[in-house]
């Protein structure tokens, strides 16, 4: 037997459930009239949200920008911007992650606050543009242009700037790690305070530079040229600057702890108060140097010229000076016998016999 239950009075619960069907009917033939009626406002709504910046790359923007070089806050992610002319262009605030200037001139462009990680900036011309506040996290930078360019706050992590010229830039307080700055031109920069860690600078010009302070400690600048650099206070520490040209630099209380300083320069170094311990100098040219106060201990100095050097107050507490020629030197509180002078030359001329 099948026994039918309905809440309240038979007549009236088969009567309240025709009416919800009949009211829900009503109300799906009212929902689809609405929708057909709006059908072209929701096509547009669609439009107009796809459309909205922040959401997707602003399609528009790079014929704009190609037009007016008006494109403030844009997202340009990926865009193809090579070999045009962007001189004075508003990019500032705009996206332009792993977008591609290769080639470009951008003399005089506003770039504040751009992101441009992973762009393609190769020989771009640079040459007074504004990037403050910049990310270039992993950008190509190599043959650049950049003489002349506001770099504050600039992000250059892990960035190649190869050949790059940013002679006479201001990179004061910089904050640099693991970037590729070989070859790179920055003759008279300000480099006052830079952190730059991990670098490279193998054969960069950094003549004339001022590095007062900085840290380039584990940087390697092989064949680097630092002639007339000042470098006070600065930190080398386990630097790599085998071969480099250091004449007439300034390296008064410079750390250049368990530096590799094979076969460099150094003529007319001033390196007063610096530290030199167990840093390798074998075969350096230290001629006419001056070296006050200088702390030398485990240092390696063998087969060094240091003619016409001056040594007042050093340290040589088991420093290495075989074979080196220490003739014409200035000799004050100086006490020899603390190093290895094996087969020296003295500064009277004799040949210093093996102990």
């Amino acid at each position: 037997m099948n026994i039918k239950i309905f809440y309240g009075t038979p007549e009236v619960a088969p009567r309240m459930a025709n009416q919800r069907i009949i009211k829900n009917n009503l109300l799906s033939l009212r929902v689809r009239q609405i929708y057909q009626g709006m059908g072209f406002s929701l096509i547009v709504l669609a439009a107009v949200c796809l459309a909205i910046p922040g959401r997707s790359q602003d399609s528009g923007g790079v014929m704009r920008l190609m037009q007016t070089k008006q494109c403030q806050a844009c997202i340009l992610t990926g865009a193809n911007l090579s070999n045009t002319d962007l001189t004075g262009a508003d990019l500032s605030s705009s996206n332009l992650t792993n977008a591609n200037f290769q080639g470009s001139d951008l003399r005089g462009a506003n770039l504040t606050g751009a992101n441009l990680t992973g762009a393609n900036l190769q020989n771009v011309n640079l040459r007074g543009a504004n990037l403050t506040g910049v990310n270039l996290t992993g950008a190509n930078l190599s043959r650049s242009q950049l003489v002349g360019a506001v770099l504050f706050l600039i992000n250059l992590a892990n960035a190649d700037l190869t050949e790059a010229n940013l002679s006479g830039t201001d990179l004061s307080r910089i904050y640099i790690e693991q970037a590729n700055l070989n070859g790179a031109q920055l003759q008279g920069t300000n480099l006052t305070g830079a952190e730059l860690f991990g670098v490279t600078l193998n054969n960069a010009n950094l003549s004339g530079a001022i590095l007062n302070s900085a840290n380039l400690s584990g940087a390697s600048a092989r064949q680097a040229f630092f002639q007339g650099t000042q470098m006070q206070g600065t930190s080398l520490r386990n630097a790599n600057l085998s071969s480099s040209n250091f004449r007439g630099a300034l390296l008064t209380q410079a750390d250049l702890s368990g530096a590799d300083l094979l076969d460099a320069d150094m003529q007319g170094v001033i390196l007063n108060e610096a530290i030199l311990i167990n840093t390798q100098l074998r075969n350096v040219e230290l001629q006419g140097a001056s070296l006050e106060g200088t702390i030398l201990s485990g240092a390696d100095l063998e087969g060094a010229v240091l003619t016409g050097a001056t040594f007042r107050n050093v340290q040589l507490t088991d420093t290495n000076l075989r074979g080196a020629d220490l003739t014409q030197i200035v000799i004050e509180n100086v006490d020899f016998t603390q190093g290895i002078i094996c087969d020296a030359i003295l500064p009277n001329g004799k040949t210093a016999r093996c102990r």
